[in-house]
């Protein structure tokens, strides 16, 4: 009896172990599919509500998004940092550094706050939307 309550007990551990390595698995490929989406280059478009105009910036930001960090351009200045995002439309751009070039771009350090609060993201119809604890603040196009 206790040969069959011992085999029981270790079916039981051996299954229940495969089976949450098969749900993990799962978890991270999900998280690894949406993580994709944003792997590319994303041109700015509309910065808090307006449309980006030549007045505005030497050069439309951009964004090069990799799974684990960005880089890109202020328009002006090269930026660069690390990225982080569970896959379930959230997105932080920590250690976000830059260069410090003078420009004559007016929103270039509205565009640099705009990125250090960024705290979720969407993409609808080829476009990148991000936005903070407040709402939209950006949106880009596939680049």
């Amino acid at each position: 009896m206790k040969k069959i309550l011992m085999l029981f007990v270790a079916v039981s551990l051996v299954c229940s172990c495969k089976s949450s390595k098969t749900t993990n698995s799962v978890a991270v490929t999900n998280e690894n599919a949406i993580e994709k989406k944003l792997q590319q280059t994303w041109i700015l478009e509309n910065l808090n509500g307006k449309v980006i105009t030549d007045k505005d910036f030497s050069s439309a930001p951009k964004l090069e998004l990799t799974s684990s960090s960005f880089s890109g351009s202020t328009g002006c200045n090269g930026i660069k940092g690390s990225l982080e995002s569970d896959g379930a439309g959230k997105l932080k751009f920590p250690n976000l550094t830059s260069e410090t070039k003078k420009c004559d771009a007016k929103k270039e350090g509205e565009f640099m706050q705009l990125l250090r609060t960024t705290s979720g993201y969407s993409i609808e119809n080829n476009k990148l939307y991000l936005s903070n604890q407040f709402g939209l603040t950006m949106s880009f196009k596939k680049g």
